[in-house]
Protein backbone atom coordinates (compact mmCIF):
# COMPACT_ATOMS: atom_id res chain seq x y z
CA UNK A 1 0.00 0.00 0.00
CA UNK A 2 2.71 2.12 0.59
CA UNK A 3 4.69 1.73 -2.35
CA UNK A 4 0.65 2.80 -4.58
CA UNK A 5 0.58 5.69 -2.53
CA UNK A 6 3.74 6.75 -3.53
CA UNK A 7 2.97 6.25 -7.04
CA UNK A 8 -0.33 7.79 -6.75
CA UNK A 9 1.09 10.92 -5.28
CA UNK A 10 3.84 11.28 -7.71
CA UNK A 11 0.63 11.30 -10.28
CA UNK A 12 -1.25 13.34 -8.63
CA UNK A 13 1.49 16.32 -7.96
CA UNK A 14 2.27 15.74 -12.41
CA UNK A 15 -1.12 16.11 -12.62
CA UNK A 16 -1.49 18.99 -10.65
CA UNK A 17 1.31 20.73 -12.46
CA UNK A 18 0.57 20.37 -15.65
CA UNK A 19 -2.97 22.47 -15.38
CA UNK A 20 -0.52 25.38 -14.26
CA UNK A 21 -0.30 28.01 -17.55
CA UNK A 22 3.24 28.30 -17.45
CA UNK A 23 5.06 26.09 -19.73
CA UNK A 24 7.96 25.28 -17.17
CA UNK A 25 5.78 24.13 -15.00
CA UNK A 26 3.64 21.79 -17.46
CA UNK A 27 7.30 20.27 -18.20
CA UNK A 28 7.64 19.44 -14.67
CA UNK A 29 4.51 17.80 -14.51
CA UNK A 30 5.30 15.93 -17.79
CA UNK A 31 8.80 14.47 -15.54
CA UNK A 32 6.19 13.79 -12.75
CA UNK A 33 4.26 11.01 -14.57
CA UNK A 34 7.87 9.77 -16.30
CA UNK A 35 8.70 9.26 -12.56
CA UNK A 36 5.71 8.04 -11.34
CA UNK A 37 6.10 5.51 -13.99
CA UNK A 38 9.27 4.63 -12.98
CA UNK A 39 8.45 4.33 -10.11
CA UNK A 40 5.71 1.74 -10.82
CA UNK A 41 7.68 -0.48 -12.60
CA UNK A 42 10.96 -0.29 -10.19
CA UNK A 43 8.51 -1.75 -6.82
CA UNK A 44 6.25 -3.86 -9.38
CA UNK A 45 9.34 -5.50 -10.07
CA UNK A 46 10.54 -5.57 -6.84
CA UNK A 47 13.17 -3.20 -6.87
CA UNK A 48 14.65 -3.46 -10.34
CA UNK A 49 16.17 -0.09 -11.88
CA UNK A 50 16.02 -1.34 -15.45
CA UNK A 51 12.00 -2.63 -15.08
CA UNK A 52 11.75 1.37 -13.70
CA UNK A 53 13.59 2.24 -17.24
CA UNK A 54 11.64 -0.03 -19.27
CA UNK A 55 8.40 1.39 -17.94
CA UNK A 56 9.09 4.89 -19.00
CA UNK A 57 10.37 3.78 -22.53
CA UNK A 58 7.03 2.20 -22.81
CA UNK A 59 5.76 5.81 -23.59
CA UNK A 60 8.08 6.17 -26.44
CA UNK A 61 7.75 3.07 -28.10
CA UNK A 62 3.93 3.05 -27.55
CA UNK A 63 3.37 4.96 -31.37
CA UNK A 64 5.21 1.73 -32.64
CA UNK A 65 1.60 0.09 -32.24
CA UNK A 66 -0.05 2.68 -34.34
CA UNK A 67 2.67 2.40 -36.85
CA UNK A 68 2.78 -0.88 -37.53
CA UNK A 69 -0.91 -1.69 -37.14
CA UNK A 70 -2.02 1.01 -38.94
CA UNK A 71 0.47 3.29 -40.63
CA UNK A 72 2.16 0.60 -42.56
CA UNK A 73 -1.24 -0.45 -43.78
CA UNK A 74 -2.15 2.91 -44.85
CA UNK A 75 -2.30 3.40 -48.73
CA UNK A 76 -2.11 7.01 -50.15
CA UNK A 77 -2.73 8.52 -53.75
CA UNK A 78 0.29 9.70 -55.30
CA UNK A 79 -1.21 12.34 -57.27
CA UNK A 80 -2.59 14.54 -54.57
CA UNK A 81 -4.79 16.97 -56.32
CA UNK A 82 -6.86 19.56 -55.05
CA UNK A 83 -10.08 20.11 -56.55
CA UNK A 84 -12.71 22.97 -55.55
CA UNK A 85 -15.57 21.52 -52.52
CA UNK A 86 -17.74 22.86 -51.12
CA UNK A 87 -17.48 24.04 -47.20
CA UNK A 88 -17.79 21.53 -44.50
CA UNK A 89 -21.29 21.39 -42.65
CA UNK A 90 -21.70 23.85 -39.33
CA UNK A 91 -21.51 20.15 -37.59
CA UNK A 92 -18.00 19.58 -39.25
CA UNK A 93 -16.24 23.57 -39.38
CA UNK A 94 -18.84 25.42 -36.51
CA UNK A 95 -16.32 28.12 -36.61
CA UNK A 96 -15.31 28.69 -40.34
CA UNK A 97 -17.58 31.78 -40.90
CA UNK A 98 -16.00 33.72 -37.65
CA UNK A 99 -12.37 32.57 -38.58
CA UNK A 100 -13.53 33.99 -42.57
CA UNK A 101 -13.74 37.23 -41.26
CA UNK A 102 -11.10 36.83 -38.83
CA UNK A 103 -8.79 36.75 -41.87
CA UNK A 104 -10.50 38.79 -44.09
CA UNK A 105 -10.25 41.53 -41.48
CA UNK A 106 -6.54 40.89 -41.42
CA UNK A 107 -6.85 42.31 -45.11
CA UNK A 108 -7.14 39.50 -47.21
CA UNK A 109 -8.96 38.35 -50.07
CA UNK A 110 -10.61 35.31 -50.20
CA UNK A 111 -9.87 33.34 -53.38
CA UNK A 112 -11.57 29.95 -53.12
CA UNK A 113 -12.71 26.46 -51.13
CA UNK A 114 -10.42 24.11 -52.16
CA UNK A 115 -9.03 20.38 -50.72
CA UNK A 116 -8.79 16.21 -50.98
CA UNK A 117 -9.48 13.38 -50.06
CA UNK A 118 -7.57 10.65 -49.53
CA UNK A 119 -9.21 7.46 -48.24
CA UNK A 120 -9.78 8.20 -44.41
CA UNK A 121 -7.90 11.27 -44.66
CA UNK A 122 -9.93 14.59 -45.55
CA UNK A 123 -8.26 18.31 -45.83
CA UNK A 124 -10.59 21.26 -46.75
CA UNK A 125 -8.82 24.64 -47.28
CA UNK A 126 -10.27 28.07 -47.92
CA UNK A 127 -7.33 29.85 -49.52
CA UNK A 128 -7.28 34.03 -49.47
CA UNK A 129 -4.79 36.35 -50.87
CA UNK A 130 -2.68 39.52 -49.14
CA UNK A 131 -1.52 41.66 -52.67
CA UNK A 132 0.03 44.25 -50.69
CA UNK A 133 2.27 42.07 -49.06
CA UNK A 134 2.00 38.90 -51.70
CA UNK A 135 1.02 36.74 -48.57
CA UNK A 136 -1.29 33.46 -49.31
CA UNK A 137 -3.09 32.14 -46.36
CA UNK A 138 -4.87 28.79 -45.80
CA UNK A 139 -7.41 27.70 -43.50
CA UNK A 140 -7.14 24.23 -42.90
CA UNK A 141 -9.64 21.12 -41.85
CA UNK A 142 -7.50 18.03 -41.52
CA UNK A 143 -9.96 15.01 -40.68
CA UNK A 144 -8.81 11.76 -40.01
CA UNK A 145 -10.67 8.78 -38.14
CA UNK A 146 -13.40 11.14 -36.44
CA UNK A 147 -10.47 13.56 -35.10
CA UNK A 148 -10.36 17.00 -36.52
CA UNK A 149 -7.63 20.33 -36.14
CA UNK A 150 -7.94 23.47 -37.64
CA UNK A 151 -4.91 25.53 -38.50
CA UNK A 152 -3.65 28.77 -40.70
CA UNK A 153 -1.17 28.81 -42.31
CA UNK A 154 0.61 31.76 -44.22
CA UNK A 155 2.77 31.57 -47.29
CA UNK A 156 5.19 33.89 -49.36
CA UNK A 157 7.16 32.52 -52.69
CA UNK A 158 10.41 34.13 -53.10
CA UNK A 159 11.49 35.43 -56.36
CA UNK A 160 14.32 32.94 -56.21
CA UNK A 161 12.37 29.89 -55.67
CA UNK A 162 12.24 29.11 -52.06
CA UNK A 163 8.84 28.88 -50.16
CA UNK A 164 8.24 30.30 -46.64
CA UNK A 165 5.42 29.23 -44.68
CA UNK A 166 4.32 30.31 -41.18
CA UNK A 167 1.72 27.87 -39.23
CA UNK A 168 0.18 27.43 -35.87
CA UNK A 169 0.16 23.91 -36.71
CA UNK A 170 1.26 22.06 -33.49
CA UNK A 171 2.81 18.74 -34.93
CA UNK A 172 5.65 18.26 -36.86
CA UNK A 173 5.48 17.40 -40.73
CA UNK A 174 4.76 13.57 -41.14
CA UNK A 175 6.96 14.21 -44.50
CA UNK A 176 10.11 15.83 -45.03
CA UNK A 177 10.08 18.78 -46.65
CA UNK A 178 11.91 19.41 -50.49
CA UNK A 179 14.98 21.71 -50.44
CA UNK A 180 14.22 25.20 -50.86
CA UNK A 181 11.01 24.70 -48.13
CA UNK A 182 11.02 26.54 -44.92
CA UNK A 183 8.52 26.08 -42.14
CA UNK A 184 8.40 28.27 -38.60
CA UNK A 185 5.78 27.17 -36.34
CA UNK A 186 4.53 29.68 -34.14
CA UNK A 187 2.25 27.92 -31.36
CA UNK A 188 -0.68 29.56 -30.07
CA UNK A 189 -0.26 32.93 -32.51
CA UNK A 190 -3.46 34.17 -31.22
CA UNK A 191 -5.00 35.39 -34.03
CA UNK A 192 -4.27 35.73 -37.84
CA UNK A 193 -2.78 39.25 -37.36
CA UNK A 194 -0.55 37.72 -34.98
CA UNK A 195 0.67 35.11 -37.40
CA UNK A 196 0.98 37.46 -40.12
CA UNK A 197 3.21 39.91 -37.68
CA UNK A 198 5.63 37.05 -37.26
CA UNK A 199 5.77 35.84 -40.75
CA UNK A 200 6.70 38.74 -41.93
CA UNK A 201 9.30 39.32 -38.81
CA UNK A 202 10.54 36.00 -39.95
CA UNK A 203 10.69 36.01 -43.54
CA UNK A 204 12.51 39.98 -43.10
CA UNK A 205 14.96 38.04 -40.90
CA UNK A 206 15.87 35.69 -43.23
CA UNK A 207 16.63 38.53 -46.28
CA UNK A 208 13.64 38.69 -48.40
CA UNK A 209 12.02 42.69 -48.13
CA UNK A 210 8.48 42.21 -48.96
CA UNK A 211 6.56 42.46 -51.11
CA UNK A 212 9.87 43.54 -53.44
CA UNK A 213 11.11 39.97 -53.46
CA UNK A 214 8.37 37.57 -53.22
CA UNK A 215 5.92 36.37 -56.00
CA UNK A 216 3.61 38.38 -57.08
CA UNK A 217 0.68 35.25 -57.39
CA UNK A 218 -2.53 35.35 -59.73
CA UNK A 219 -4.77 34.40 -56.81
CA UNK A 220 -6.56 32.29 -59.77
CA UNK A 221 -3.37 29.81 -60.05
CA UNK A 222 -3.12 29.26 -56.11
CA UNK A 223 -4.79 25.75 -55.89
CA UNK A 224 -3.02 24.75 -59.02
CA UNK A 225 0.18 26.20 -57.70
CA UNK A 226 -0.27 24.48 -53.94
CA UNK A 227 -1.42 21.04 -56.15
CA UNK A 228 2.48 21.19 -57.78
CA UNK A 229 3.86 21.67 -54.20
CA UNK A 230 2.34 18.86 -52.80
CA UNK A 231 3.61 16.82 -55.48
CA UNK A 232 6.91 18.11 -55.02
CA UNK A 233 6.60 16.92 -51.68
CA UNK A 234 5.42 13.27 -52.74
CA UNK A 235 8.50 12.99 -55.42
CA UNK A 236 11.24 14.63 -52.81
CA UNK A 237 9.76 11.92 -50.19
CA UNK A 238 10.13 9.17 -52.54
CA UNK A 239 13.44 9.97 -53.40
CA UNK A 240 14.82 10.04 -49.96
CA UNK A 241 12.93 6.34 -48.95
CA UNK A 242 10.77 8.01 -46.68
CA UNK A 243 7.91 6.47 -49.19
CA UNK A 244 7.62 3.84 -51.95
CA UNK A 245 4.85 3.06 -54.70
CA UNK A 246 2.64 0.52 -53.59
CA UNK A 247 0.74 0.09 -56.72
CA UNK A 248 -2.79 1.29 -58.35
CA UNK A 249 -1.22 4.92 -58.12
CA UNK A 250 -0.96 5.09 -54.09
CA UNK A 251 1.86 4.95 -51.96
CA UNK A 252 3.01 4.01 -48.41
CA UNK A 253 5.42 4.14 -45.85
CA UNK A 254 8.81 2.41 -45.83
CA UNK A 255 10.38 1.28 -42.74
CA UNK A 256 12.40 4.11 -42.90
CA UNK A 257 9.80 6.36 -43.35
CA UNK A 258 8.09 4.35 -39.88
CA UNK A 259 10.90 5.37 -37.95
CA UNK A 260 10.78 9.06 -39.17
CA UNK A 261 7.52 9.01 -37.76
CA UNK A 262 8.27 7.98 -34.58
CA UNK A 263 10.69 10.14 -34.41
CA UNK A 264 8.23 13.23 -35.23
CA UNK A 265 6.18 11.60 -32.24
CA UNK A 266 9.22 11.56 -29.95
CA UNK A 267 9.81 15.16 -30.93
CA UNK A 268 6.62 16.35 -30.54
CA UNK A 269 6.05 14.51 -27.54
CA UNK A 270 9.02 16.34 -25.74
CA UNK A 271 7.76 19.76 -27.27
CA UNK A 272 4.19 19.80 -26.35
CA UNK A 273 4.88 18.08 -23.07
Amino acid sequence: MENFLIVLGIWLAGHALRTFALAWLRKTGALLYLAATYAAGYFVAGGSHLAGGCAVAGWFLLPWLEIILRVRTMRLPLNKTLSNRFPPSRDEFPHLKELTAEVEDAGFEMVEDTGWDGGEVRQFLRLFYLPESRVQAALSLNQQRGAAIVYFSLTTRSIDGRTWTTTDYPFSNTMQQPPGVHVQRVAWAGSIAGLLKAHVSWVEKCGLNLPQDAVDVDSSTLTERLSGELQHQIRHNLSTGIIKESGEGTFRYSWRGCFYLWRQFVKDLVKLA
